[in-house]
C-alpha cells in the first residue's frame, strides 16, 4: 500500500530526543487526526469561550430567540425622532459664493443643482403625504417656524420644560437644557431683517420603507440681543443693549404617516462661512 505522510502519524513511530533518547510515540486512534494534531472545530472553540466570559461577566447567556421576543412586547422600541439630520445643505450665501469662471464657482453651482432637485422632490413627497390631514403651505409654515423660535428661545429663558418638550424634540430639549445648565440665559427678539423661508426640504424612512420622516429647514434672518451670565451675575457671552444680526438655519421634523403628530425643532445648521480667494505671493 502507498504511504502517505498522514499514514505514517497515525501509526506508532520512534522519536528522538536530547534528553532521554529514542522514544516511542504511539498516537491516540480514536480522535480526529491530520498531520499529528488533533483537529478541533474553531467555530466551536471560539463559541465556548464566549459563552464562559459571558457567564463570568454577566452571570447569564445570551438571551434565546422566544426570549427576546417576549422582551420586545413588554418593552416595545418608542421611535419618535431620526436623531440625525438627513441633509446638511442650505442655498449659498452671496458672501459664500465663488466666482463662476474659477473651478471652486463652477463645483458650487454643480452641487445647488442636483440639490434643487432633490428639494423639490422632497417638498412634493411633503404635500402629498399631509395633504388630508394638514396641508403643507410653505410661507405660512416658514412664519410659524419663526414664531416657534421665538417662543422656544423665551421658554429656554424662564425654564420651561413643558414648552420644550413640545416644540423641539428630545435630544434637542436635552441639548438645549445642558447648554444653560447653571447659568442665566437672557434672549429678546428686536425684528426680523428678511422674511422667512424654507430653503431645503427633504424625506427618509425609518425602520422599514412606509415609516417617513420629513424634515424642513427654515432661513431665519433677525436681530436679537442674547446675554449669558454665572449664577454670580459675571457676563460670559453677549451684551444686553447691543443687538447682533443673527443669520439661523432651523430644521424642523415630523413623522408624515401620524395623523396626531407635529413639526418640531430637531437641530440647528451652521451658516457658511466668506469665500475668500488666496493669493500667492513672492517668498
Amino acid at each position: 500500500p502507498r504511504v502517505t505522510k498522514g499514514s505514517m502519524m497515525m501509526r506508532p513511530y520512534l522519536t528522538l530526543c536530547r534528553t532521554y533518547g529514542p522514544i516511542l510515540v504511539i498516537p491516540n486512534r480514536g480522535s480526529k487526526q491530520k498531520w499529528g494534531g488533533i483537529t478541533r472545530d474553531p467555530y466551536k472553540t471560539f463559541q465556548h469561550k464566549l459563552n464562559r466570559k459571558q457567564q463570568e461577566n454577566h452571570g447569564k447567556l445570551p438571551l434565546k430567540s422566544e426570549e427576546r421576543a417576549q422582551r420586545d412586547l413588554l418593552y416595545p422600541l418608542n421611535v419618535q425622532s431620526l436623531e440625525q439630520y438627513i441633509s446638511e445643505y442650505v442655498p449659498l450665501e452671496k458672501f459664500a459664493k465663488a466666482p463662476f469662471y474659477t473651478k471652486v464657482g463652477r463645483s458650487q453651482r454643480w452641487k445647488t443643482f442636483k440639490e434643487n432637485l432633490q428639494i423639490i422632490y422632497g417638498g412634493a413627497m411633503i404635500r402629498r403625504k399631509l395633504k388630508k390631514t394638514d396641508p403643507f403651505q410653505p410661507i405660512k409654515f416658514a412664519r410659524w417656524a419663526q414664531e416657534t423660535f421665538i417662543e422656544v428661545n423665551h421658554g429656554l429663558q424662564i425654564k420651561d420644560k413643558e414648552v420644550l418638550k413640545r416644540c423641539c424634540t428630545e435630544t434637542a430639549s436635552e441639548s438645549l437644557r445642558k447648554e444653560i445648565r447653571n447659568k442665566m440665559y437672557k434672549w429678546n427678539f428686536i425684528g426680523e431683517i428678511e422674511r422667512p423661508r424654507i430653503v431645503n426640504a427633504r424625506v427618509a424612512p425609518l425602520l422599514n420603507k412606509d415609516n417617513l420622516y420629513g424634515q424642513v429647514i427654515v432661513r431665519l434672518y433677525s436681530k436679537q440681543i442674547m446675554t449669558v451670565h454665572s449664577l454670580s451675575g459675571q457676563l460670559l457671552l453677549g451684551h444686553p443693549s447691543d443687538p447682533k444680526s443673527v443669520l439661523d438655519y432651523i430644521v424642523f421634523e415630523r413623522p408624515l404617516i401620524k395623523e396626531d403628530s407635529t413639526w418640531r425643532i430637531c437641530g440647528k445648521i451652521r451658516p457658511q462661512k466668506p469665500y475668500h480667494k488666496t493669493i500667492k505671493k513672492n517668498a
